[in-house]
């Protein structure tokens, strides 16, 4: 989005587009009419900002709650493994855990 000047015969409002996988320059207009775009495009372009910033925040603020609860279920698995420990289980080639033989 830009003011353009060219051949010195005044300002005019443009925008790039995507067409088919290039950009193209697309003419709006002069005077107060492309002010008004132009300040719609800024608007559009600030709103967009806003929603970026709120999903890098809310984004951040869940990473660190999977941070907590990835710690909390190490946790609980460490647990868990010792009190089966005690109990006389065992884990059989790291899979399912498994009575010891020999203990009633």
């Amino acid at each position: 989005m830009s003011w353009e000047t060219r051949n010195g015969k005044g300002r005019y409002y443009t925008r790039s587009v995507r067409v088919g996988g290039r950009f193209v320059r697309e003419y709006i207009g002069a005077g107060a009419y492309g002010e008004c775009i132009a300040a719609d495009d800024a608007r559009a372009r600030a709103e967009r900002a806003d929603e970026a910033a709120a999903a890098r925040a809310e984004i951040e603020q869940l990473s660190e709650l999977d941070r907590l609860v990835t710690a909390s279920a190490r946790e609980a698995q460490l647990v868990a493994s010792q009190a089966l420990t005690a109990a006389g289980y065992r884990r059989h080639q790291r899979g399912e855990w498994r009575k010891t033989r020999g203990q009633a």
